[in-house]
């Protein structure tokens, strides 16, 4: 159930990690499957990860973790 807010092309973006049967994208509700979830599985604040989607790579930079 953390809430973690990125930013991702200088736009900042919050989601809730939940677990799959409660998730729902349009809400910011994601699951901890998900490809982005997974990656911001043991994280911290500060950290930049990549996430590879079908268009390519995205960075995401963890701004904070609640």
């Amino acid at each position: 159930g953390s809430t973690v807010t990125v930013e991702n092309n200088g736009t900042q973006k919050i989601f809730q990690i939940l677990g799959s049967h409660e998730t729902n994208p349009s809400q910011g509700r994601i699951s901890y499957k998900s490809p982005l979830g997974a990656a911001l599985i043991d994280k911290t604040k500060g950290e930049t990860i990549t996430i590879q989607v079908p268009s390519g790579v995205q960075l995401y930079k963890i701004i904070d973790i609640q």
